[in-house]
């Protein structure tokens, strides 16, 4: 039945968020529509097991007509298991705005949290 799951992120700009995950967090394009330029309107992006997929809010809209909205307001997070946390944090934590320092949860998982570049917030936890 279910095998997997990625969230497709409405953005204001498909070319600029794909700058930021491959420049700050290493992610790597695996298709484009259109395949260049910079009016993109949908990316999907990989980074070892984690797929995600980013699409231009007018071109999401037409798409599915509910999701309908003058500014795109973030409101759900991403949390991304990885296998050095500390690591990951010491590398990004002057390079991105962090939304949360790395600290230790209730549930015991080290963790620190960044925002993207339109607002999502990201967890990272090892």
């Amino acid at each position: 039945m279910y095998e997997n799951l990625t969230p497709n992120l409405m953005v204001k700009s498909v070319f600029e968020t794909l700058k930021f995950y491959e420049e700050r967090l290493g992610f790597q394009k695996i298709l484009t529509v259109p395949e260049t330029g910079e009016d993109l309107q949908f990316a999907i992006l990989k980074k070892d097991n984690v797929t995600l997929m980013v699409q231009e809010q007018k071109n999401l809209i037409q798409e599915y007509p509910s999701l309908n909205c003058d500014e795109i307001k973030p409101c759900f997070t991403l949390f991304i298991t990885v296998s050095n946390v500390l690591e990951l944090y010491e590398s990004l934590k002057e390079k991105v705005q962090l939304a949360s320092e790395l600290h230790k949860t209730f549930y015991g998982k080290n963790e620190f949290a960044i925002f993207d570049n339109n607002g999502f917030i990201l967890t990272f936890a090892d």
